[in-house]
């Protein structure tokens, strides 16, 4: 047995255990379902405590094989970083494929994008500080993981990001990711495309090379979504337009058109317009839009993107706060002479 079956031998959950606390699979435990399979929600006991976790069943005719499953099992039984969900355990009794993870009590930011209700119930701020978690949880990936190993994730996107009590960002959902060589300058995999197309890099699509800026470009499209309010793949008007159009037509025309009639700041959710600061609405976008740059060599790095959202959310906050001796310092941030490029 090798040193990495070894470890993943101690996460290993009895099957009558899983059938216990989900009833058998019962319709009534399930709280979602895709091409991948089913997850239902229980409550497991583990290491004599008790907590809800969410139980991942993947389709054993569906799913990329067992080798697949194997790969994602050695990937997550790694991870340890508050924006990554935490892995509970897993189980591979009778032919199943089952993984466990905590339990994230507000689902997945893209059920917050499908329900106008919920969405507006995100201040700028908030959203903010949920990007922000985001892209710790992808720097950690890229970067986190010892000197020899990188993760590339192959399928951000707005629907593979939890929301815990606490509003804090968790990663999910590894089927498809990749390890890579961190201590190469430039990692890149040759791989047959996978992901989802409205967030899938057009380079990767058009070479089939997986780089991490791959998943830069689609964490940039998850962040117009979020300034936006609108999921990428849905229609909406922007602006004093009366024409539906999608998010990512209204992004090019905004930043890509040399008319000076374009206007970022069209782009931003209404719900949100009046409290949020045009400063920090236009930093947030820009980075975002340097993510989705169409040449590879143009996006910006992890460290870079991490610290414009920062700025953008301290002048958010610093909006809020109206004590005197913090006016000083945002006069100072939003002066000329700091560079928001």
């Amino acid at each position: 047995m090798s040193s990495a079956e070894l470890n993943l031998e101690k996460y290993r959950i009895p099957l009558d255990e899983i059938l216990h606390v989900t009833s058998n699979f019962s319709p009534e435990t399930r709280i979602g379902d895709g091409g991948f399979g089913m997850v239902h929600k229980g409550e497991l006991s583990k290491d004599g405590q008790t907590r809800t976790v969410a139980i991942k069943r993947l389709n054993q005719d569906g799913y990329q094989g067992n080798n697949e499953f194997r790969n994602e099992l050695e990937m997550v039984s790694s991870f340890h970083h508050p924006n990554i969900i935490a892995f509970i355990g897993y189980c591979d009794e009778a032919n199943e494929m089952i993984i466990v993870y905590d339990y994230a009590k507000n689902g997945s930011l893209d059920h917050y994008l499908q329900k106008p209700d919920k969405m507006r119930s995100l201040t700028w701020a908030q959203r903010l500080k949920i990007c922000l978690g985001a892209a710790k949880g992808l720097k950690y990936l890229h970067s986190g993981l010892g000197e020899h190993n990188r993760v590339i994730h192959r399928d951000m996107k707005s629907a593979n990001i939890l929301l815990d009590d606490n509003l804090e960002a968790k990663i999910c959902d590894f089927g498809l990711s990749r390890f890579g060589a961190r201590n190469l300058e430039d990692t890149q995999l040759l791989t047959k495309i996978a992901g989802t197309r409205f967030y899938m890099d057009p380079l990767y699509a058009e070479r089939s090379r997986l780089t991490k800026e791959s998943d830069m470009y689609s964490f940039g499209v998850v962040m117009f979504e979020m300034s936006s309010g609108t999921l990428v793949y849905n229609q909406k008007c922007f602006g004093d337009d009366d024409k539906p159009q999608y998010l990512f037509d209204v992004v090019r025309s905004c930043y890509d058109d040399d008319r000076k009639a374009a206007r970022p700041d069209k782009l931003i959710d209404p719900d949100i317009k009046d409290h949020t600061d045009m400063k920090s609405f236009h930093i947030f976008n820009k980075i975002a839009h340097k993510c989705v740059n169409l040449k590879l060599e143009q996006r910006p790095t992890m460290e870079t993107m991490i610290r414009k959202i920062e700025l953008a959310l301290e002048i958010q906050l610093l909006i809020l706060d109206v004590e005197p001796s913090k006016l000083l310092v945002l006069s100072i941030i939003k002066s000329k002479q700091f560079s928001f490029v």
